[in-house]
């Protein structure tokens, strides 16, 4: 089957006319519960960017944590079962 519409239309074919097109409806996603939460979606990216160039420098003390943290997880978890 091939899709012949138009990339511009606003509705697909098996979309109901009275669909809200995706321009209007609410936003979701990572912003949208960031900005519930009261947090800066900006800032919480330049945080983002900050651990990811940490991380990029200092590969391994990020590896080692992380499995640190599994580890701890994998003992608690075991311990309350």
């Amino acid at each position: 089957m091939v899709d012949d519409t138009k990339a511009t239309s606003q509705f697909h074919p098996y979309q109901p006319p009275s669909a809200t097109p995706v321009s209007e409806r609410p936003e979701t996603g990572v912003s949208s519960m960031l900005a519930k939460a009261g947090i800066d979606p900006n800032r919480f990216s330049e945080a983002v960017r900050k651990v990811r160039e940490y991380a990029r420098i200092n590969p391994g003390k990020v590896l080692g944590g992380l499995a640190a943290l599994v580890i701890g997880i994998g003992l608690l978890r075991r311990r309350s079962a």
